[in-house]
């Protein structure tokens, strides 16, 4: 059953330029078809029929496809942003990568891999230089940290800390939006990507106790990161992580030992893409934003996967078993 969600006429704009742009959305077929070409260089003409043709110059080569879809996902996501009453349903979007861009400044670097969003380049660049007003609240928060100690942290210790400020952020925003379609998609997420990270931790014999001490606080969720840490033995974990994401993470264990982990990602994906999907039948409002963002998002992880998966020769039904679900 789709649930109700209210139309918001001041949406409408930016919700119809989403009508037409998801016309231009790849079916599972499209996929499959560039997976069963013989030859990576067949794969060109069936991208030029698409979204990206623009993006395809002549100069271009084949190990800067990644970089392009992440171009091309951030071009449609600051244009759409800029039509958006409430920036949130993209900015959800945007973040993750801006946290990669907080961690280069806060080694010194002055030069970004990714497009900015909600950090811009001046904060970035004053972060670099040691600013600390310029860093984000999110970061402040973290469990027994100041801003000078940030500077000064192991590598390994600074990734947490910027773990669990991005999943802050991420559920301060979802609240900010009051929408709960995006509460519960990204209530999920941040379930899911919490598990992964200790997941990780546990294979490469990292103490999880370093995470009960510096991803946290992260709301809610701040007793199921004490839990699990208490937990090394990750299949013993479902119960204590609980509901449909519990039940995605017990279902991992059929895969491969190194196929476990990011199995276990596509079935959260695959289920966030039904929840964003709701948000399809809206005809004005943020979560039609959102929604069509999810799918995009999912769409240019799909186009990596076939295209990086062909340059490295990568087995045709392996690459099939992959495919995440389509948005249409």
């Amino acid at each position: 059953m789709v649930p109700k969600i209210p139309n918001i006429p001041q949406w409408g704009f930016v919700s119809g330029r989403i009508s037409v742009l998801e016309a231009r959305f790849l079916s599972r077929e499209f996929f499959l078809s560039i997976i069963n070409q013989e030859r990576i260089e067949d794969t060109v003409p069936h991208l030029q029929d698409t979204f990206l043709k623009d993006y395809l110059n002549p100069g271009f080569v084949w190990e800067d496809f990644s970089a392009l879809f992440d171009k091309y996902f951030y071009d449609v996501a600051l244009s759409l942003r800029g039509n958006c009453p409430s920036t949130i349903p993209v900015d959800i979007f945007l973040l993750q990568n801006d946290y990669l861009n907080l961690k280069s400044a806060l080694t010194g670097n002055t030069t970004y891999t990714f497009p900015t969003g909600l950090f811009s380049q001046e904060k970035l660049l004053a972060v670099a230089h040691e600013d600390y007003a310029e860093l984000p609240q999110s970061l402040r928060e973290s469990a027994g940290l100041t801003a000078s100690e940030v500077y000064e942290v192991a590598p390994g210790i600074l990734d947490i800390i910027l773990d669990g400020a991005y999943l802050r952020h991420l559920l301060f925003l979802a609240k900010e939006m009051e929408s709960e379609m995006i509460g519960t998609y990204v209530r999920e997420r941040v379930l899911a990507y919490i598990v992964i990270i200790l997941w990780r931790a546990v294979n490469r014999g990292i103490p999880l106790k370093r995470y009960q001490q510096y991803l946290v606080p992260i709301g809610d969720f701040t007793p199921i990161v004490s839990e699990l840490a208490g937990m090394n033995n990750p299949e013993t974990w479902p119960t204590a992580i609980g509901g449909v994401t519990g039940d995605f993470f017990a279902e991992s264990f059929e895969f491969e030992e190194d196929d476990q982990i990011s199995g276990f990602d596509s079935k959260v994906t695959n289920h966030l893409t039904k929840v964003a999907h709701n948000g399809r039948y809206q005809t004005a409002g943020p979560e039609r934003v959102f929604s069509f963002l999810a799918g995009l998002n999912v769409e240019m992880q799909n186009l990596k996967l076939v295209v990086t998966g062909k340059l490295n020769r990568i087995d045709r039904n392996l690459l099939k078993e992959r495919l995440k679900d389509c948005y249409v």
